[in-house]
């Protein structure tokens, strides 16, 4: 025990270093929590029967863009008609341009009428017409 006492490297339990010492050492503090990444919402309005083309676009490129989808929503109506979809995904802050970059792409499309998105907050980030 003694050798313990001045050696406390060799005690495998430590409870020797903290009795020689007199202290209890203090417990590890947690890690920070993350915060989480803004999340966004994209509508993209189009003619029925164009939209799931448009929307395969879309998950194509938010998987290359490696942007964490949430929840998406469909509305449907007569294929002459317009429909809309709306994901809702994160988005890191350092992503956002290239966010924009995919509205831009979808909004020259000749069949999408409308590209919308939007920030949790609710404010608009970008309307663009086609």
């Amino acid at each position: 025990m003694r050798i313990k006492q001045f050696l406390p490297f060799l005690d495998r339990t430590g409870a020797a270093l903290t009795a020689a010492a007199g202290h209890v050492p203090a417990p590890p503090k947690p890690a920070a929590p993350k915060p989480a990444a803004p999340i966004y919402q994209f509508t993209i309005v189009s003619l029925g029967d164009t939209l799931n083309a448009l929307r395969k676009q879309l998950y194509y490129e938010l998987r290359d863009l490696d942007l964490r989808v949430l929840a998406v929503r469909i509305s449907r109506s007569e294929s002459d008609q317009l429909a809309s979809t709306i994901v809702t995904l994160h988005c890191p802050p350092h992503l956002r341009n290239l966010l924009g970059a995919v509205a831009l792409r979808l909004g020259q499309s000749p069949d999408v009428r409308r590209v919308h998105w939007e920030c949790e907050s609710g404010a608009a980030i970008a309307v663009l017409p086609a």
